[in-house]
């Protein structure tokens, strides 16, 4: 049964109604198998400010997993540093366009005392002589904020890293349970409405 919309209540917050609907195959979905991602590093804004993150993000033992932490030093909604961290995983996606990305989705504390969506995007484009192109990192929150899709530290030395690793025994999804309402595994349900921050730079690596 498709769900029409839904309001989220955190600590008596709440954060918005999200109109719900069945979203075409071709667009993002839970991996199968389900795999995961770790990332550490920084990036900068289109106003040359320095963010650093560490995300994380996959299936395990049948449930979401990971973690996100993100401090922008040029700062937001006047407060510098502008610091964001999760307290929930709600939706680990990919989008065949981009086999080597994948999205996190989750709710968020931001040190403005505000709980948000946000839907992070990973890139591993390669290690070591077999990269394709740099890492990239992006972050999309409900409130507004945004950095789109870039490689780690401008494409410089440096910058971090993002690894995706392969499926194994313990990275079964909440989806491949026959119990599971299909319908709370879709994009538009585990990502909040929220679109990701943007395609890869590099494109599709090889």
């Amino acid at each position: 049964m498709s769900k029409i919309g839904s309001a989220l209540i955190v600590g008596g917050l709440v954060l918005g109604t999200v109109a719900l609907m069945r979203i075409p195959a071709s667009a993002h979905f839970v991996p199968s198998p389900c795999d995961f991602i770790t990332s550490g590093g920084f990036v900068f804004k289109s106003n040359n400010a320095r963010a650093n993150f560490g995300a994380h993000g996959g299936c395990k033992n049948e449930d979401w997993w990971g973690n996100v932490n993100y401090v922008d030093h040029g700062g937001y909604q006047s407060v510098r540093p502008y610091h964001v961290k999760s307290t929930e995983i709600t939706g680990y996606l990919f989008d065949p366009d981009f086999p080597n990305a994948r999205d996190v989705c989750g709710i968020a504390r931001t040190n403005t005392n505000e709980e948000v969506f946000f839907r992070v995007r990973l890139v591993d484009n390669g290690e070591g002589s077999k990269a394709c192109a740099k890492d990239e990192f992006g972050i999309r929150l409900s409130n507004g904020y945004l950095v789109s899709t870039r490689p780690l530290a401008d494409g410089g030395s440096g910058g971090g890293n993002v690894q995706l690793h392969k499926p194994n025994p313990s990275t079964t999804s909440p989806c491949s349970d026959p119990n599971v309402d299909p319908d709370t595994c879709l994009e538009n349900w585990v990502c909040h409405g929220l679109a990701h921050p943007g395609n890869p730079a590099v494109g599709a690596c090889p």
